[in-house]
């Protein structure tokens, strides 16, 4: 009993440590703005009317390398995976990955619903195409999001969420990025059996985090 007592006397100070840092120092070493992510998506959809979401990604695309450069991975087609989490099934592509921050281009070409996971991370999911519906537990109607509208998910929250077919969009998270990973892995080894992706998600999430570090960037 002695041994449990202090083992959930750790647990709960390592949890308190990694909010402290994530609340009080994180931010110093984000190199993504939400607020600037989004006035590119905003741009890319209104200079494009009528685009179909391969034009508007490579576009957004485009517009990440230019600004981020080396940060950002190339769009390549052998690079996307499908991810399962929380009973929700799309398809990703990572374009960022460090120790503190992810970007990702996630959707789904038939339409998926599932929970957004409780996370030691802020979440933005910017809709570039189709559209997101979400709601907390209490809610009676959806909250809707559209092309152009960013969905934050604060730290600690969740929600149900889905989306029509043909829906894109780009995901921001910041915070402590290797405590989310459990919730993106788990559904493949307790339901899918898809290893395949599983491990193609771990090679790019581990190879991007390392060729990151050595850059400098937590």
């Amino acid at each position: 009993m002695k041994l449990i007592g202090k083992c959930s006397v750790f647990v709960l100070l390592t949890f308190w440590l990694l909010e402290y840092l994530r609340a009080n120092y994180l931010d110093r070493v984000y190199i993504f703005d939400p607020v600037h992510l989004q006035d590119i998506g905003k741009d890319v959809i209104s200079n494009n009317p009528g685009a179909n979401s391969t034009v508007i990604l490579e576009e957004v695309h485009k517009r990440l390398k230019d600004e981020y450069g080396e940060y950002i991975n190339d769009l390549n087609d052998e690079d996307w995976v499908f991810n399962n989490a929380g009973n929700a099934m799309g398809s990703m592509i990572v374009l960022h990955a460090s120790i503190t921050e992810y970007l990702i281009f996630f959707g789904t070409a038939t339409g998926t619903e599932g929970h957004t996971g409780t996370h030691f991370a802020d979440d933005y999911f910017l809709i570039l195409s189709g559209t997101q519906t979400a709601a907390p537990p209490h809610a009676k109607s959806p909250e809707v999001y559209k092309p152009g509208d960013s969905h934050h998910l604060p730290c600690g929250a969740n929600k149900q969420y889905a989306m029509e077919s043909d829906s894109w969009a780009l995901e921001l998270a910041q915070g402590w990025i290797p405590t989310m990973l459990p919730f993106g892995f788990l559904d493949s080894v307790t339901s899918t059996m898809d290893v395949w992706s599983l491990a193609k998600t771990v090679k790019l999430s581990a190879v991007n985090t390392v060729k990151n570090l050595l850059k400098g960037k937590l």
